[in-house]
């Protein structure tokens, strides 16, 4: 099936109706100006969805922070074992037992559910969907999501967004608590169901007296964001809630009177209050480390005998002291390219073709490329192996300026557009 064309002549919504009814397999392609978006269909049915200008939010790992699956310290730390071994994130995670598969699928369909949400609202853009006999997910961590149920709710916040919008018109402002707030109560979720559509949420005055007004534990969540200093954009990067959610609850805070927006001096005061309050905290108190002072003897000796150290004791000082120091310098260089190349494959999926592509894209600049006797890195792909390496002060290959990677089993071979590489959690 040969489906293309622009989103003014035939919406989101036309669309996935198409593909639920008809139950294709395939992958939805569709572009705008401000991002790329690949969606995958297996029999009518959404498994994967993925952006090439990801937001921070819609990252794997946000979203697990988010919703408390992993703490901080956990996800730095998984991060830095993905930049070495180029596995997912989630595998990692699940490895280590820091979280569980089901809080995994939860994350992944959070995930992509953001990114399909997010599209329904473009106004412009191009689509194709290109048709296959199947696509690849992890059908052990993925469940097929209703097309239907998706375009339902997409529907219900197109519908929804304009109202919001009037009152949020952009996401730097900043709110602060009224008096009424410190009057309110978490009500149950089955008491908070008439008033699930914006239409029912009437504007209504602040609880006097001992009155105590009732909202949701959506509501509850974001009202203890409102500080008086967080925009509304830190505000949905710091909720538990997806970008809808957060927004919807804000709205819906606003009509209670419960929240307002905040004055430039309230906003001062705010953040002078934050910045008093984090110095004003003790310090941790510091502890005596012992066993650093026991390995210190032995981390000095490993340093004086490290090879690519020039003051090492085994080639002794001699007129090679310069060059060798020198060499040292060209491989810390050479260090910091491979980790901006190792970084580069992990956000785009890929090792780059040549080290230009980084110039080009901006990872880094063109002098840092070269040694520093301004001869240029080698660098070579290969199936299964990346592989950078640097010369000597002579201009002789070193053994010891080599850095390279064993990448796994080639991939299957797919056709041009599939997209299909881009929907790996």
């Amino acid at each position: 099936m040969a489906l293309e064309g622009t989103l003014k002549d035939f919406s989101l919504a036309d669309i996935f109706q198409l593909i639920g009814l008809q139950r294709k397999t395939g992958v939805l392609t569709l572009r705008s100006p401000e991002d790329v978006v690949t969606i995958s269909f297996l029999e009518g049915r959404v498994v994967g969805a993925d952006s090439l200008n990801k937001r921070l939010e819609d990252r794997l790992g946000q979203v697990l922070l988010k919703t408390g699956a992993v703490s901080q310290t956990e996800l730095e730390g998984a991060l830095r074992t993905q930049m070495e071994t180029l596995e997912r994130l989630g595998h990692i995670l699940l490895r280590h037992s820091i979280i569980s598969k089901d809080e995994l699928r939860k994350a992944l369909e959070k995930q992509i559910l953001q990114i399909i949400f997010r599209v329904f609202r473009w106004q412009n853009g191009d689509y194709h969907f290109s048709q296959e006999t199947s696509v690849d997910y992890d059908a052990e961590l993925v469940a097929p999501m209703s097309s239907e149920s998706i375009l339902m709710e997409g529907a219900r916040m197109l519908d929804e967004w304009p109202i919001i919008e009037k009152r949020i018109p952009h996401r730097g402002i900043v709110f602060i608590q009224t008096q009424a707030a410190r009057k309110v109560e978490v009500a149950p979720d089955d008491e908070m169901l008439e008033e699930a559509d914006l239409d029912l949420v009437a504007e209504t005055a602040p609880p006097t007296g001992a009155d105590r007004l009732r909202i949701s534990a959506t509501e509850a969540d974001i009202l203890a964001l409102v500080d008086g200093a967080s925009s509304v954009d830190d505000i949905v990067r710091r909720s538990p809630h997806g970008d809808f959610e957060t927004c919807k609850a804000l709205y819906a805070l606003l009509s209670r009177a419960l929240i307002r927006q905040a004055t430039r001096d309230e906003i001062a005061r705010a953040a002078q209050s934050q910045n008093l309050s984090a110095i004003a905290a003790p310090p941790e108190a510091p502890r005596l480390p012992w066993l650093l002072i026991a390995l210190v003897p032995l981390l000095v000796l490993s340093f004086v005998v490290a090879r690519r150290n020039p003051l090492n004791p085994v080639f002794g000082p001699s007129s090679a002291l310069a060059p060798r120091f020198v060499t040292t310098i060209s491989w810390a260089r050479m260090h910091g390219v491979w980790q901006i190349v190792q970084g580069r494959a992990t956000l785009v999926g890929a090792f780059p073709e040549t080290l230009a592509e980084l110039v080009h894209e901006r990872y880094i600049p063109q002098e840092l490329l070269a040694d520093p006797w301004q001869r240029p890195y080698r660098y070579v792909t290969r199936e299964q192996s990346v592989r950078l390496s640097g010369n000597a002060f002579d201009g002789t290959p070193d053994p010891d300026l080599v850095l390279s990677v064993r990448l796994g089993h080639p991939p299957e071979p797919s056709e041009p557009g599939r997209g299909v590489s881009l929907l790996a959690p």
